[in-house]
């Protein structure tokens, strides 16, 4: 079997074939772990390269036909060697409502077509003639993907040494992460910084009303006569807020001031799956945002990871032009720079 991190990887790619950049980057991962999980489907013979970009290889396998629509999704998400997958993840890349998710998942397992596992967000793999028990009599002993038996949060969030104590000592370090990332993928424009209310970034003018980071890029095409947009917002949040749907929904509302709202949550646990509610991640993909999750390594320095991506919004264009203003309001060359990408 494939490494974890080779499976998820597999679970993002289709048989068109995708930029690795943007892949690496919603997958949270670094360039080598990367390059490893690369080199693990394409050596096992599940993945091509066609440049720098990666596809799917024909597996050989063939869907059930009496599979409802769910199922089928679900099931082609799953690496045809069984290597499992967490459940939010996978929840994340097939896009189903929870219900439907839930649905399809139940008649895969009920067809015995998937085994699952135990965790806080629960894991899925494909039952594989290796899998199989003995006595087929006897199906797999499986976890349920919801309602999974968590340590209580507050045990979660309460080890010593490994969080903040402030919300904004998590700024920087996400700004430094997410430049680095923007730089990779080289735009034509491409700034990240923190962009909430002054004074100690307390709150200013009301409640949710500006974003603790803002990044803003620009991406133009030598066929194309427009410029590709992106605004970013990241609401960011401690450990002891994370679990709040309060903070979903405070991402949500950056949605009338940026393009692709983003909640960002410190974590205490390294694991790749989150360690949040249900109702909290039911919620988190029923608006539609994108997450992502930090983790104290220690010397000041975190692993951040990416589990969601945001769906596109469309704020007022006077809402988005006083955001850009602010933006750009402490920095005359970054804006000169901005506008030469947009007319270029």
């Amino acid at each position: 079997m494939v490494s974890s991190a080779a499976a998820r990887l597999y679970a993002e790619i289709y048989e068109s074939p995708s930029n690795c950049g943007p892949l690496r980057k919603r997958l949270g991962m670094g360039d080598a772990s990367f390059a490893h999980a690369v080199d693990e489907l394409t050596g096992a013979g599940y993945a091509v390269m066609d440049g720098r970009r990666i596809r799917r290889a024909s597996t050989g396998q063939v869907g059930d036909s009496r599979l409802s629509a769910e199922a089928a999704q679900i099931l082609d998400r799953l690496m045809p060697d069984g290597t499992s997958i967490g459940g939010l993840q996978l929840r994340s890349v097939v896009r189903l409502t929870n219900d439907r998710y839930q649905s399809g998942l139940a008649e895969l397992k009920n067809a015995h077509l998937v085994r699952l596992g135990r965790g806080r967000g629960g894991t899925v793999a494909r039952v594989t003639l290796d899998s199989q028990p003995a006595d087929s009599k006897a199906p797999p002993v499986e976890a349920p993907v919801s309602g999974v038996t968590s340590p209580s949060l507050d045990l979660l969030f309460s080890r010593p040494g490994k969080l903040v104590s402030r919300e904004t000592e998590l700024y920087q370090p996400f700004v430094d992460w997410y430049q680095t990332e923007i730089d990779t993928m080289a735009p034509a424009f491409g700034r990240v910084r923190v962009t909430a209310s002054p004074r100690g970034y307390a709150r200013g003018s009301g409640q949710w009303t500006r974003p603790d980071v803002v990044a803003v890029e620009v991406r133009n095409y030598d066929l194309l006569p427009s410029v590709d947009l992106a605004i970013s917002s990241f609401e960011i949040k401690r450990a002891v807020e994370a679990s709040r749907l309060q903070s979903i929904y405070e991402a949500v509302a950056h949605g009338r001031v940026a393009q692709l709202p983003n909640l960002v949550v410190e974590i205490d646990s390294d694991d790749e799956d989150l360690p949040l509610p249900e109702s909290m991640i039911s919620e988190a993909l029923r608006q539609q945002i994108g997450l992502y999750t930090m983790y104290n390594t220690g010397g000041g320095t975190f692993r951040i990871r990416q589990h969601l991506e945001p769906a596109p919004q469309t704020p007022d264009p006077g809402d988005l032009q006083a955001l850009l203003e602010y933006f750009f309001s402490q920095d005359e060359d970054d804006l000169k720079e901005y506008r030469k990408a947009l007319s270029s």
